[in-house]
């Protein structure tokens, strides 16, 4: 072969050398580069592997990046919500469960019928009664409510009442994932079987797949991962809306709750909003002529980035402008956690933020 080809011969060899280690670069973290993450956030975790691979497919799934960054925010997410446990334990929830079933009791109707049904014996030998006190995480939890529930008398009555688990663990999983998204999210993780979507959020995979999707798969314009965290947290788009309620009360000097709720959801009304309210005053103080039909039509679409397309944001953003020569775009809201699974009362949303974030960074500076 005449030099001249040979050299076109190995220059083509090269090239496609070249070609399959981009390939292989563009793959994203190995799952054993992935699981050092994970035993860096919690040395003891048990199965890391199982992780490990469950968070890179999760990621390919949905068609996020499998880098350093997107890893780091799964799992820093994963190790603060549950310490990487499909159902983390919670002394809580028997105490919750014992709440619900006095609460039942109250009905005259069904007092009896679940003293009746708590006197007898469950599958393991051991009183329904007693075995509650056993109970020590939502699965467990969802488990003992199944099989009391599924006496033919006893499981129409409480589902007439509202007192079915779903009713009661509305976030489940190893992300704390809402039960109603993973249901309306429109993709499903790969080799989940036939489980049913709430039994799926209960395995590693269905767990971090839902999870990973409600923190990554929205568009938004953050530029630190803090306000991703607060809205996984709080609900998408919380602190672009808490930074435009911010802007607010920088103009008009009052007192707006940095919440990210720009409509009153206990009315169901947006006129009945305090930032409704306080925007419109503005508008007539600056003399700016609107329509109100236009910004209850904006406000509307709070939980959408299509709402910092919309001319009442555009317009607030650009009177915060001329007075203070910038925007704000997101805020950490500092919304309280009431939820009974918590066992302190003094946590936030902004709280969690914070946390997530420092495991975050601890996650993005470790050698792998």
């Amino acid at each position: 072969m005449p030099g001249a080809q040979r050299f076109i011969v190995f220059a083509c060899l090269f090239v496609l050398f070249l070609g399959g280690c981009a390939g292989k670069q563009d793959s994203g973290l190995t799952e054993k580069q992935i699981e050092k993450l994970v035993l860096a956030s919690r040395p003891n975790s048990t199965s890391p592997e199982i992780w490990a691979k469950a968070i890179k497919e999760s990621l390919e799934e949905l068609d996020q990046p499998v880098d350093k960054e997107h890893v780091s925010a799964v799992v820093a997410v994963i190790s603060q919500v549950s310490g990487f446990s499909i159902s983390q334990k919670n002394p809580k929830m028997a105490s919750i469960l014992r709440k619900q079933i006095e609460t039942a009791k109250s009905n005259e109707v069904l007092r009896f019928v679940i003293e009746t049904r708590l006197d007898q014996k469950a599958s393991n030998g051991r009183t329904f009664e007693d075995n509650i006190d056993a109970i020590e995480s939502e699965l467990d939890f969802e488990r003992w409510y199944e099989e009391f529930t599924s006496a033919k008398l006893t499981k129409p009555i409480l589902l007439v009442l509202n007192k079915d688990a779903s009713d009661i663990v509305t976030t489940i999983g190893s992300m704390q994932v809402s039960v109603r998204f993973a249901e309306e999210y429109p993709r499903k993780p790969r080799n989940a079987g036939m489980k049913s979507v709430r039994e799926t959020l209960y395995t590693h995979k269905g767990g971090v797949f839902y999870g990973t999707a409600y923190l990554l798969d929205f568009k938004h314009d953050y530029d630190d991962w803090k306000y991703v965290f607060a809205d996984f947290n709080a609900g998408h788009y919380t602190c672009r809306n808490a930074g435009f309620q911010k802007m607010l009360a920088r103009l008009t000097h009052k007192s707006v709750v940095l919440d990210g709720d720009l409509i009153n959801y206990e009315s169901g009304d947006i006129a009945s909003s305090v930032t409704y309210g306080t925007f419109i005053d503005l508008l007539k103080k600056k003399e700016v002529v609107f329509d109100e039909n236009r910004i209850r039509k904006d406000f509307s679409k709070e939980k959408s980035h299509e709402f910092e397309n919309t001319w009442s944001y555009k317009t607030l953003s650009e009177l915060h402008r001329k007075q203070f020569r910038r925007t704000i775009y997101a805020v950490l809201p500092d919304i309280p956690l009431n939820s009974p699974k918590f066992a302190s009362s003094n946590l936030s949303t902004k709280w969690f933020a914070q946390r997530v974030k420092s495991r975050f960074n601890h996650c993005v500076r470790t050698r792998i």
